[in-house]
């Protein structure tokens, strides 16, 4: 069967004029990740810029779904679930539950936003933005300690929340691992020590933004219902 060049019925009110073979493969990017980031296909993502309106209004009158796009991502942002037969389990989101997880998380972006004040550059200048995995998990460790004073996790539930967490960040495009033979000349990892990893920041984490009285209110659930420290009973994690 022929695919037919309309999506759907009336869709000429916005992509008719429009190159087909661009739209096609557009709509399948836009729906297959979260995020559509300008290094994965640059004429793709500059063709979407150019025609950015059209596409809005397609997504906005038929699925009323939103398209944000950026200089450096793209992303629909889909407001409501529309099959309550789906638990959260069943849905491929990225959704965080866990206490550690969610608290991780949001010291993550505390964190990026700390890293581009740190070497004076912005969300749209070029180049890689990278971190060490140890640099985080002290940075967490002060942050606990300025929060909530000794009443904190060690660096052991830190690292092990890391374990948890990266690997999903992972999936979602949120950080991507950098292994030692891609890293700079001058970011050498020091050896020795599993926790010396390096990440690298990915556009998507820009579209959060550390909600402060959140994460204090999550900082504050540390204080009546923290688990001993004995609980931690894992050999060191690696993230």
């Amino acid at each position: 069967m022929d695919t037919p060049e309309h999506f759907v019925e009336g869709a000429d009110r916005y992509l008719d004029h429009l190159n087909p073979h661009y739209v096609r493969a557009l709509h399948n990017i836009l729906t297959e990740s979260p995020f559509f980031y300008r290094t994965d296909d640059v004429d793709l993502f500059g063709y979407l810029r150019s025609h950015e309106e059209d596409f809005h209004q397609f997504f906005a009158h038929y699925f009323g779904w939103e398209l944000y796009v950026d200089r450096r991502l793209a992303r629909l942002v889909k407001p409501h679930e529309h099959n309550p037969a789906l638990r959260p389990s069943q849905r491929d989101l990225f959704d965080l539950t866990r206490r550690e997880e969610c608290t991780v998380f949001l010291l993550l972006v505390e964190f990026y936003e700390k890293t581009l004040r740190d070497l004076n550059v912005s969300y749209d200048d070029e180049g890689p933005l990278r971190f060490l995995l140890a640099d985080f998990v002290q940075y967490c460790l002060d942050r606990f300690a300025e929060e909530i004073g000794e009443n904190h996790p060690g660096d052991r539930v830190v690292l092990a929340a890391c374990r948890s967490l990266f690997p999903k960040l992972i999936k979602y495009r949120f950080i991507e691992q950098i292994e030692k033979e891609d890293a700079a000349a001058d970011e050498q990892l020091p050896g020795g020590m599993r926790e010396h990893v390096m990440y690298e920041f990915q556009p998507g984490i820009h579209c959060y933004r550390p909600d402060i009285l959140t994460l204090k209110e999550v900082m504050q659930l540390y204080t009546s219902s923290a688990p001993p420290q004995d609980e931690v009973t894992d050999d060191e994690p690696e993230a």
